[in-house]
């Protein structure tokens, strides 16, 4: 995953002054690093079960932005973060929670989603933007907004809600 060693690197203070938000960053990690270590962990046990043989074509990111209307109907677009891979990579973030969408999806393919792979794909998104965030704060930045969205996120993540 692009950014883990930074993220492990950041769990264990190893943070240059490098930013308005470097130091920031290595204070709250340490002071709650146990919500990021949990994930980490969670999502490495969740990653050994994964199933090479079940790999299929995936998006990525098959959300409503990455779609166009033409002629002969809806198209998936933008497929810069194509994989082949479990297909609950793509089916975890379309599910409204009520299962309709893995309840369609097996009746066509014939495949039934995995609930720890749903859960797998969950965990890796979280995991992948606190690797991002540890990658971006540990590398000179100048607080602008993209810096201040993704303090944001570290920040939720790291310390959700009650």
């Amino acid at each position: 995953m692009p950014g883990r060693s930074d993220l492990e690197a950041a769990l264990a203070g190893d943070v240059p002054d490098a930013g308005p938000f470097a130091l920031r960053m290595r204070d709250l990690l340490a002071a709650r690093p146990q919500r990021v270590r949990e994930l980490i962990a969670r999502y490495d046990a969740l990653a050994a079960g994964v199933d090479p043989a079940r790999a299929v074509l995936t998006h990525g990111e098959p959300h409503p932005g990455n779609t166009m209307r033409e002629a002969g109907g809806w198209r998936l677009i933008d497929w810069d973060t194509v994989l082949r891979a479990a297909p609950e990579r793509d089916l975890w973030s379309l599910d409204p929670g009520d299962g309709s969408v893995l309840a369609a999806y097996a009746a066509a393919t014939g495949v039934t989603p995995r609930t720890d792979m749903l859960e797998l794909f969950r965990v890796r998104w979280e995991v992948a933007d606190l690797a991002s965030a540890a990658s971006r704060f540990r590398a000179p930045h100048a607080g602008d907004e993209d810096d201040e969205a993704t303090w944001g996120i570290l920040a939720e993540l790291a310390v959700p809600a009650p």
